[in-house]
């Protein structure tokens, strides 16, 4: 007999440590045939580069190196399941220190231009009614760029990128109070000059701005999605839910106290159901009494006694956030002038969803809760028993059939008895669980067959624990099942894959 799947036991300590490694986040994927709240945790990638100084995360975007990298994310990924970088105030760069928000890379929008080549992708327009047409302001500052500019210009890039998205949140900044402005000889309103605009830009807005639930990465491809219109009767346009859990304390006392919100807001992003949207500000001023909005960006100095103290800014505790490991689903982060490093960060999240080849280690989750190999096209199946107790048995694959029998049918489901901890069973037809062989103790290596045995009741079987990836196949989503005690993924054995009664077995996760 092989060796049974006993509970593997570490120290305390070193699960402890483990657990520690892994940043949590969550993706709810509609699967009829799972019907559960999927919960990856996984170890975020790193930036191709990671930021270690403030001049890496304040007030220096780099180099136009990130024009594509949308292109890399498989259609089927919702924008509310992706980690987003983007500006507040995007056009703010006049009117003294008290209303620049951003670096400033040229007038009529051309700073648009150089945020969107950088790797922004979500951006904050705020427009002043002048003879009905939008002009852009920042409270009474005018930012030399008309309404007109923002959609010529995010029009180009947009054509000579298809593979990309712009998320534009639309706001009327003219209230008419203090350090505000007044709209100027207005015959229309908003919202019908907006139609207006949607029209002279024909098919360059999702859905024409008008209300209606998130779309896909590939619904979005090539288009601005209106994702909220803060105006009377805005109400109308923009995305469901985009508000419902947003972080935009613009007055925080100090850096630390606006940090503490927006730590607060990433890591409720990363446990949460990616079908909700989290839109989290990095931003705050007290402008003009007060520290600016490049104080809270960049960090600034007090004085405590006699010494002069240094308090870094928001956007250097996001990189360090970042680095660390945190927040692998971040949803969008708004910021006041981000560097290269904090916006690479945040893009590296979404590798995840990234489109892959096909491979024995991604599967397709078929409605008759069939497990599909994406290489080979194997159903994972329940195979021979180890002895007549009927208590546990191989894993092995064959051939697909149209009415699948029993043996060849699983699914996800959350432990009964104890805290998952994000963790799922894979469950065969009859409610046994896939297992990785106790091995001794020893975590298997690459290349071990997998079994089914009945499932265990502490939260220490981590040999039946895993981890459920999504990820992009072209069109098609698909999976990666982790085994979080070996850290390996549930794949087909390549070696016997043309062979009915082939091995299933933990294997190397594709890369």
């Amino acid at each position: 007999m092989l060796n049974t799947p006993a509970t593997p036991v570490r120290p305390p300590g070193a699960a402890l440590q483990r657990l520690r490694r892994l940043a949590r986040t969550a993706t709810v994927t509609a699967v009829a045939t799972l019907a559960l709240v999927v919960a990856p945790l996984a170890v975020p990638h790193a930036a191709l580069a990671a930021g270690t100084d403030n001049r890496d995360a304040f007030q220096n975007l780099g180099s136009a190196t990130q024009q594509d990298w949308m292109g890399k994310v498989g259609a089927t990924t919702p924008l509310t399941a992706m980690s987003i970088p983007g500006t507040h105030e995007t056009l703010a760069l006049h009117g003294g220190s008290s209303a620049q928000t951003q670096q400033d890379f040229g007038d009529s929008a051309a700073t648009l231009t150089a945020q969107l080549d950088r790797g922004i992708r979500a951006v904050d327009i705020r427009v002043r009614i002048i003879n009905d047409k939008f002009v852009i302001h920042h409270g009474p500052f005018y930012q030399n760029a008309n309404f007109d500019d923002v959609l010529t210009k995010a029009k180009a890039f947009l054509s000579a990128h298809r593979g990309e998205t712009i998320l534009m949140r639309l706001r009327a900044e003219c209230d008419g109070s203090t350090f505000s402005c007044s709209d100027d000889h207005p015959t229309a309103s908003h919202t019908a000059l907006f139609d207006a605009y949607a029209k002279q830009y024909a098919g360059l807005f999702y859905n024409n701005g008008k209300r209606s639930d998130p779309p896909t990465l590939g619904q979005a491809r090539g288009k601005i999605v209106l994702s909220v219109f803060n105006t009377a009767n805005g109400g109308s346009y923009g995305l469901n839910g985009f508000e419902d859990h947003t972080e935009d304390t613009w007055n925080a006392a100090d850096a630390p106290v606006k940090w503490g919100l927006v730590n607060k807001n990433l890591d409720a992003a990363a446990w949460a159901p990616a079908n909700q949207t989290f839109v989290t500000y990095t931003s705050a001023s007290r402008a003009p009494f007060d520290h600016v909005p490049s104080d809270y960006a960049g960090g600034y100095g007090v004085l405590r006694g006699k010494d002069l103290v240094w308090v870094d800014g928001v956007n250097l505790r996001l990189m360090n956030y970042l680095n660390s490991g945190g927040g692998n689903r971040l949803g969008i982060v708004m910021m006041d002038f981000p560097g290269w490093a904090v916006v690479q960060d945040i893009i590296a999240r979404n590798r995840y969803y990234e489109t892959r080849s096909a491979s024995p280690a991604i599967w397709v989750v078929k409605p008759d809760k069939t497990y599909v190999d994406s290489k080979y096209g194997r159903c994972m199946t329940r195979g021979p028993e180890f002895d007549s107790s009927g208590q546990g048995g191989v894993v092995q694959q064959r051939a697909c059939q149209s009415n699948p029998p029993s043996s060849h049918q699983w699914q996800a489901a959350k432990p009964s008895t104890f805290d998952s901890m994000g963790y799922f069973w894979i469950k065969a037809n009859n409610g046994q669980c896939l297992t990785a062989p106790y091995n001794n103790g020893t975590p298997p290596p690459a290349g071990t067959q997998l079994f089914w045995w009945p499932c265990e009741t502490r939260w220490i079987s981590d040999n039946q624990m895993w981890n459920i990836m999504p990820t992009n196949l072209a069109d098609q989503s698909a999976y990666r099942f982790i085994n979080r005690w070996t850290n390996l993924c549930l794949m087909v054995d390549p070696a016997t894959a043309s062979q009915s009664g082939g091995k299933v077995v933990l294997g190397n996760c594709p890369a």
